[in-house]
């Protein structure tokens, strides 16, 4: 098991009026670590998800497509703080990890995490390389790893399977339940039926569900969507994208279900917040 807290930064105060911003920043930045913060990043046609544990503690998972995660990483960071503790790679699709590199290059890793999913594309050799360059400790993840974030908040990686090996990197993808208080999350990646299947035994009963694969109709079979019984969905898609990304049918599933789809196309980012004992879009 993993244990992570973000340190607050120490100031020396080289003048009044800088001084007093630090410390706004200070006290509006501790006011929001009351909750666990689970930021669905406005990317454009990819994943990127970044969490707070009420701790400090921050992962990201996924980078979308290119450094326009860097932005959307500063709308959800105070501007002094240059480190995040975990980056996750569910897997080497472009727009998974094509914002990794620039991500890694400006912040300080302490942990980086992927599944054993390989691929020979450009990006993907970008993406290793500056993993050599972070010098951040870096390995894969399968099921039964718990990532610690404080009291009562933990990242417990369901999928893959120990050993599990597949060129097919979408059901390769990391898969995560993210548990704060009696609160959590199930954070897909780009999970298919054929990896779902393989989860329907666990208890994945959760009040969020990030939808696989961008709403695409290979993820989210009934099975699975019955399983979890969301009370939001989050669709991680770019405006009109190429793909059709999301697919009415599974739009037609979570209206039929009485499921509140979460759409970054629409709404952008989108930041979903718990106390341990409820869950809340903050708009």
């Amino acid at each position: 098991m993993l244990r992570f807290r973000k340190q607050l930064p120490e100031y020396s105060l080289g003048g009044l009026i800088i001084a007093a911003s630090l410390v706004w920043a200070a006290i509006f930045y501790l006011q929001d670590r009351d909750y666990l913060t689970v930021a669905f990043l406005d990317i454009g046609q990819g994943d990127a998800i970044f969490i707070e544990a009420p701790n400090g503690s921050q992962v990201l998972i996924d980078g979308g497509p290119n450094q326009k995660v860097l932005s959307e990483l500063s709308k959800v960071m105070p501007f002094y703080d240059r480190s995040i503790d975990v980056v996750i790679a569910t897997h080497p699709d472009a727009d998974h990890i094509g914002g990794l590199p620039e991500v890694l290059a400006r912040y300080d890793i302490e942990y980086v995490f992927d599944s054993a999913s390989a691929s020979d594309t450009g990006v993907y050799k970008e993406w290793t390389s500056s993993v050599e360059k972070e010098n951040a400790r870096y390995t894969h993840v399968f099921r039964g790893t718990r990532i610690l974030l404080g009291e009562n908040a933990r990242l417990d990686i369901l999928y893959p399977f120990p050993g599990q090996i597949s060129e097919d990197a979408n059901n390769m993808s990391v898969v995560a339940k993210l548990i704060y208080g009696k609160t959590c999350f199930i954070l897909t990646g780009d999970l298919e039926r054929v990896g779902e299947f393989k989860l329907l035994g666990d208890d994945i009963s959760c009040e969020v569900l990030k939808i696989g694969h961008h709403g695409s109709k290979t993820s989210t079979s009934d099975a699975f969507l019955a399983a979890i019984a969301p009370k939001f969905a989050v669709i991680q898609s770019g405006e009109d994208n190429k793909y059709g990304h999301p697919n009415g049918i599974v739009l037609n599933k979570l209206q039929a279900a009485d499921i509140a789809a979460l759409r970054n196309d629409e709404l952008g980012l989108i930041k979903i917040r718990s106390d341990g004992e409820r869950v809340w879009l903050d708009k």
